[in-house]
This record gives structure tokens, C-alpha cells and sequence, in this order.
């Protein structure tokens, strides 16, 4: 029995459908790639607004729906290269400010040098038209007290420079390291432990001079094994990408996320104190627990332990991961998908 045709109604030849499901394949993918490219490229240059203006027209003619398949892999490709320049960015800046650090340094010592010249010559002459053996020796020891000081500042000098010294060889190795690898996870799309590395290190530094203060999360999701032995690795790479993203939606724009390894992240907190860090961490906390995913008729929830470390004088960055590592296990002894903080 053939189905009988309602008036007015017209019937799509398959060419013209496929054509036009081809055309906003191809607009969803161009999109895609004018948005990533003016992301990568300054908004000074006169061909970003080229890129901008052509990509708005694109979007607003074909009104793409949201992004699958190659459009995706493609967007995630321009994320990771953002990333990674981006953060590549902050090297040359620690690096700068390493260089600065130690001139200001040099400048304020020699300033005394030219100083003590100054006082040598005031005594010199002082010493020619002093009248009693009492004045002279009172120069004397005011030109005896200058030498130790010259002596100190000499002393100080040495030091500033083996601390830098040893500074910028460490930077130097990582910095090497980094050169060499990515830096951002491929599977998650956040930053991963190379970069985490360099970044430590250049924050311990700045905490050490500045005291810029910062506090230190270890974030684990628990049972993760289960998704992966139960649901497969598909499951479990879903769920270390939303997990991921959660994060980095949660967070504040000075905050940096990375993959440590397996299904570990750290995440650096700048500026912040132990209890806005903790707060910060809850809402981590619960914007992971109200995700769910669906497998077949399931719906399956995922949670995370967190354990919070912050900065203190004189500890070093192992340390800092220790106290912080610790403190996630104790929140996963106590029942996990809670936060702990770090004796």
C-alpha cells in the first residue's frame, strides 16, 4: 500500500539533501577553523579582523549546530596549541625577571661601592687637617667600619649570585624539558606534568622573593578503575575529559589545571589563601559530583577526593605535593568525594 501524498508537499531529491548536509559540514568545520586561528594570531594584526568578520558572516548564514566528528578534534587541536603558547609565554617572563632580579641587586650594591669611594675621600681629607692623635684614630675607625661594610655587601654580592646561579640552571634544565615535549595533555585538553614542573618552579621562586602566595590542590576520581574494568577505556577516557573540563570551567582565570598522570590533576591556586582555597576546591568538588554519564540505561556518577597544601617559608615544592598528596589520601580514608586540607 503506497502512502498517499498531502497536498503542497514537496519532495527533496536526495542530490539536493546531501548537498546541502555537505555545505554545513563544510561551514561547521570553517567555523571552527576561523575561530582557532584568531585565537592563535594578536588582535592588532589587520587579518584578524578579516578572519573575525568572515567568521561571523559564516555563523550567521548557516547557523552551524554544535560541533562533532572532525569539527571537534579540530577545535580541541586549536585549544591545546592556545595551551601551549600561551603558556609557553611565561618562561620568557620568568626568565626576564630572573635577569632584572639580579641587576637590581648588582645596581644597589654598587651604588654602596660608589658611596664608600665618596667616604674614602671625605676621610682622606678629614685625616690630612685633624689636629690630635684622638681625632685621627676616631677616623680611623669609621674608615675601618666602611671596609666591613664593603666586606658584607661583597660577601652578600657572592651569595645573590650562587642563589641565581643555581636558580637559573634549574630553570635552564626544565626549560630544556619543556622545549623538547608538549605541554598539554591530548586526551583532556588541560596543561600536563612537564608543564606543571615549570610552573611549580616558578612559582616556589616567586613566593621566595615576593611572597606571592599560593596553595596547591591534588584532586584524585574515585574508583576510577571500576569505570574503566566495568564500562571499558572509552568510559573512562569520557570520564577524565569531563572531569577535566569541569575544572577548568570552575576555575579563576590567574588558576591553572594539570594532568599529573592516570587520573590524578593538580591545580594551582595563585594568590589564594587556605580558605578561599578551600572553598574554591568544594566548588571543584561539586561541579564534578552533579556530572553524570549515560551507558545503555545507566546513569553513572562520578566524584573526587581533594587534599589542599599551601605555601610556607622554607619548604620546597616536593613538599608542597607531599603535604597536598597526603591530604587527598586522608579524603579518600574518610569516604571519599571530599575535600581535606594538609596539616
Amino acid at each position: 500500500m503506497f502512502k498517499k501524498k498531502k497536498e503542497n508537499e514537496k519532495e527533496v531529491p536526495n542530490g539536493v539533501e546531501a548537498t546541502k548536509q555537505f555545505n554545513e559540514r563544510v561551514s561547521r568545520l570553517l567555523v571552527v577553523c576561523l575561530d582557532g586561528v584568531c585565537q592563535m594570531i594578536p588582535e592588532k594584526e589587520v587579518f584578524y579582523s578579516t578572519l573575525k568578520n568572515l567568521g561571523d558572516v559564516v555563523r550567521k548564514a548557516t547557523r552551524p549546530k554544535p560541533l562533532a566528528g572532525m569539527g571537534k578534534d579540530i577545535e580541541d587541536f586549536f585549544k591545546r596549541q592556545i595551551l601551549e603558547t600561551r603558556f609557553r609565554e611565561t618562561k620568557n617572563d620568568t626568565v626576564k625577571q630572573i635577569v632584572l632580579d639580579l641587576t637590581e641587586t648588582i645596581q644597589q650594591i654598587a651604588t654602596t661601592a660608589g658611596d664608600f669611594d665618596h667616604k674614602m675621600e671625605v676621610s682622606l681629607e678629614e685625616i690630612q687637617s685633624a689636629a690630635t692623635i684622638p681625632d685621627i684614630l676616631a677616623l680611623k675607625d669609621g674608615i675601618i667600619k666602611e671596609i666591613v661594610k664593603v666586606r658584607v655587601n661583597s660577601q652578600s654580592l657572592k651569595s645573590v649570585v650562587n642563589a641565581y646561579k643555581k636558580t637559573t640552571q634549574s630553570l635552564s634544565s626544565k626549560l630544556e624539558e619543556t622545549e623538547a615535549k608538549a605541554l598539554v595533555d591530548s586526551l583532556t585538553n588541560v596543561l600536563n606534568r612537564s608543564a606543571y614542573n615549570m610552573k611549580i618552579s616558578q612559582m616556589m621562586r616567586e613566593f621566595a622573593t615576593s611572597k606571592n602566595f599560593f596553595c596547591l590542590l591534588v584532586l584524585d576520581i574515585d574508583h576510577f578503575k571500576k569505570f574503566n574494568d566495568t564500562y571499558g577505556h572509552k568510559a573512562g577516557d569520557r570520564v577524565l575529559r569531563s572531569v577535566a573540563a569541569s575544572v577548568q570551567d570552575t576555575l579563576r582565570a590567574s588558576d591553572l589545571v594539570f594532568r599529573y598522570g592516570g587520573e590524578e590533576f593538580v591545580v594551582l591556586l595563585n594568590g589564594a589563601q587556605e580558605e578561599n582555597a578551600f572553598k574554591l576546591a568544594e566548588k571543584i568538588r561539586k561541579g564534578v559530583e552533579k556530572e553524570y554519564f549515560v551507558d545503555k540505561d545507566q546513569k553513572l556518577k562520578v566524584t573526587i577526593s581533594l587534599g589542599i597544601s599551601c605555601v610556607r617559608e622554607g619548604e620546597s615544592e616536593i613538599e608542597l605535593f607531599e603535604r597536598a598528596d597526603k591530604a587527598m589520601y586522608v579524603a579518600k580514608r574518610k569516604g571519599r568525594n571530599r575535600v581535606e586540607i594538609a596539616e
